[in-house]
């Protein structure tokens, strides 16, 4: 049976925490570059990049990036939190021939794998409809990697609905 965390809490990653977002984001990149590496074949430096790329979007109205904590409780009345997952979205113009002129696009989200199926994505995607609901916007959507079933599986039941399948052409096979 699943377990959900009563003492979950989502929020934005306060930039102490940006390296394991950044870890966490690291898996699943991972997991898509063994999926196809022509497709998600991975800079020697990521990690590096992925630092850059959040640290210089992190303080950007235009783009969310939150992380799922559970808190913890040690001896002595100390407290401190453990990440379990985390998301990351922005904002983009759409090109100028449909009637809206924005929406939501998740960029990553992850969870840890010993996380997992305890409401901890739902969670995350929750706060980021409602963050892209107050940015005005009339849609969020994101890239589901076609060989990960189970992601379908969650994004569909969360009410995501596929519009179109991107496709890869490696052009040296011409």
């Amino acid at each position: 049976m699943d377990q959900h965390y009563s003492d979950l809490e989502i929020l934005p990653v306060p930039e102490s925490d940006i390296a394991a977002l950044v870890e966490l984001f690291l898996l699943v990149e991972r997991q898509h570059e063994q999926y196809w590496p022509l497709r998600w074949a991975l800079r020697p430096d990521i990690q590096q990049r992925y630092m850059r790329w959040i640290s210089s979007n992190h303080t950007n109205p235009e783009w969310l990036f939150i992380v799922a904590r559970r808190k913890t409780h040690h001896s002595g009345g100390n407290a401190s939190a453990e990440i379990l997952g985390g998301l990351a979205a922005a904002i983009n113009q759409e090109i100028p021939i449909y009637q809206f002129t924005h929406y939501a696009f998740i960029h990553d989200l992850a969870v840890r794998p010993d996380a997992r199926r305890q409401g901890i994505a739902n969670a995350l995607i929750q706060y980021s409809r409602q963050w892209a609901q107050n940015k005005g916007v009339n849609q969020l959507r994101l890239m589901a990697a076609a060989k990960n079933a189970s992601a379908k599986a969650l994004f569909e039941k969360l009410g995501f609905q596929a519009t179109y399948s991107e496709m890869v052409l490696p052009v040296d096979s011409i």
